[in-house]
């Protein structure tokens, strides 16, 4: 059943408010009327069924019905993202909200082949957003994968939260796997950095590691930029328990 995201501060007590785009698509394409049943989730820990009592062009108003605990992650994981072409990247955004990651950081490395100007920067995050908010509707989430706004490589593990797990898959890394990273974690936060297109320079992988960064091997294969930052997180994922 459709999902449809409610800013908190649009609750109050047992009362909702839905309005914009998602009265809209409620109404206008799913054709909910006074009496149906509307399910909502507030983009932070909880999810709700309502009541439709009262409708106008693009807002719904009632009541809610049940409050739901929402399906939150245990483990907060940050990807940090060599920016890729724009297809690839929705799609990365996509399936990254699916599989759990917490928040997305998109990193200009010295290889990055995709620049985002100052001008440019607003419309691409609103659309980034969107695609985050939407795949959180789809996979039942209860909170919103975060998208921050670009940074460069050097400021990104210059600004790391003292005592967390940071790793960067590099391929030519051949010793220590993530399983093996795993077993140093102390809280519940990770960070995990995926270069490029074209891959780390050297230079960046020295730097990453004089900040506590832990270079890690993903597999015997060379993945794409996409593919390894899902994969890596997948794995962190999982050997932190969130899939067991």
């Amino acid at each position: 059943m459709p999902r449809f995201f409610i800013p908190p501060d649009q609750i109050r007590g047992n009362r909702f408010v839905l309005n914009g785009p998602e009265a809209h698509h409620a109404l206008n394409v799913l054709r909910k009327k006074i009496g149906d049943t509307i399910d909502l989730f507030d983009g932070k820990d909880l999810s709700y069924q309502g009541l439709i009592e009262l409708i106008s062009p693009d807002r719904i108003e009632g009541s809610l019905t049940v409050t739901l605990g929402g399906c939150r992650m245990s483990i907060h994981t940050t990807l940090y993202q060599a920016l890729i072409k724009g297809p690839k990247w929705d799609w990365l955004l996509e399936k990254a909200c699916e599989i759990g990651v917490g928040r997305i950081v998109p990193v200009v490395t010295a290889r990055s082949v995709v620049k985002v100007s100052a001008s440019g920067a607003g419309e691409k995050m609103t659309r980034w957003r969107r695609i985050a908010v939407e795949a959180s509707k789809q996979c039942g989430r209860s909170e919103i994968m975060e998208v921050a706004g670009p940074v460069i490589f050097a400021t990104a593990v210059s600004h790391l939260p003292a005592g967390s797990l940071s790793l960067i898959p590099w391929e030519k890394e051949t010793n220590k796997s993530i399983r093996q990273a795993c077993q140093d974690i102390h809280g519940d936060a990770v960070a995990i950095f995926v270069g490029p297109e074209g891959g780390w320079e050297p230079q960046e992988v020295e730097l990453a590691k004089r900040r506590g960064v832990i270079p890690v091997r993903l597999g015997p294969t060379l993945l794409r930029s996409e593919t390894a930052g899902l994969v890596a997180a997948t794995l962190v994922l999982s050997e932190l328990g969130i899939y067991s």
